[in-house]
């Protein structure tokens, strides 16, 4: 199930991006259904407003150009119905701890009032963006239920992969370092000077650098030429391991940095990319299966379009 979270919400992005309202599917309307998905159905009602939601304002359209716009948008609410039309026969469900998590997760750091208004800022509400969220992680659920017993990697596979494309896994040298920021030439000496009468890098660094990576005592973890800015690499790649830099200048101000350890260049080892493999061969199994099953939702449910209510007015 664990690379289901990733590479399915990929695939599924045309769906998620529906402000979706499918709950309310029930409501009375004067007008036969706009559209019946085996036994889900949708009004012309909801549709306008999923149109709404999805492209606030078409008006400048031509009503060719609109009646396209509103046929790709139906076409990708069939799926979405078909889709949920699966979760119903599965029974698979949206938990209330799956939902707390996933809310978690998106919203991050942000609080409550926070996160509402970076919403309103991108035109959204609270209310809408919940809907869009359950209905994706619903999606995601039945998907994953469908389709996990027809995704399997074998370790044949990959390591198949591994010896088919060897060229894929050579790593450039790399090494591992750890910096210190100050705001003056002055500041960053005297810290070089404790450095050099035995001081520890990292106590110092958690103690008087002024970047963020204090916390770790200045971390920066293992990183290859071209990742770091130009100034940083003519300096680190130079250094030996265990050698700490004089003062480097740089738009945030001056840094020391120590380098701990150098790894040359090389191929990288199969038990450590044997789980990227995996990950990367099962993402190409799961759209491939995930298609074959649309499809084979799309030719086996019944799908009935009253295509008079999607007709503009004439111009």
């Amino acid at each position: 199930m664990g690379f289901f979270s990733v590479s399915l919400a990929r695939i599924l992005a045309p769906f998620f991006l529906l402000v979706l309202l499918s709950c309310q599917q029930q409501e009375q309307q004067p007008l036969p259904p706009l559209l019946e998905v085996g036994q889900r159905q949708l009004t012309l009602q909801q549709f306008n407003r999923e149109l709404k939601d999805a492209y606030p304002d078409i008006s400048a359209l031509t009503n060719q150009e609109q009646l396209q716009l509103k046929e790709q948008l139906l076409k990708q609410l069939i799926d979405r119905e078909l889709i949920l039309g699966e979760a119903t026969r599965l029974n698979v469900q949206l938990t209330p701890d799956e939902l707390d998590a996933a809310m978690i997760e998106v919203r991050g750091n942000y609080t409550a009032e926070e996160f509402t208004n970076v919403l309103q800022q991108t035109g959204n509400t609270p209310e809408r963006w919940l809907a869009a969220l359950k209905l994706r992680l619903l999606i995601t659920k039945v998907s994953a239920a469908a389709l996990i017993s027809q995704v399997q990697v074998s370790d044949k596979e990959t390591e198949d992969y591994y010896k088919n494309q060897r060229e894929e896994f050579r790593r450039p040298v790399e090494i591992r370092a750890r910096q210190m920021l100050f705001k003056t030439h002055d500041e960053a000496n005297r810290i070089l000077k404790l450095l050099k009468e035995g001081g520890d890098f990292a106590t110092l660094a958690g103690q008087y650098s002024q970047s963020p990576d204090r916390e770790n005592g200045g971390e920066l973890g293992y990183f290859s030429p071209g990742q770091l800015p130009i100034e940083f690499d003519e300096v680190l790649f130079k250094l030996q391991v265990k050698q700490i830099s004089a003062p480097v200048e740089s738009p945030y101000g001056f840094h020391l940095f120590l380098v701990e350890r150098k790894r040359k260049a090389g191929l990288r080892p199969y038990a450590a990319v044997k789980d990227e493999i995996a990950a990367k061969l099962y993402q190409q199994k799961e759209e491939t299966a995930f298609h074959l099953w649309l499809e084979n939702l799309q030719k086996t449910t019944e799908t009935n379009i009253n295509w008079d209510q999607l007709q503009p007015l004439s111009e």
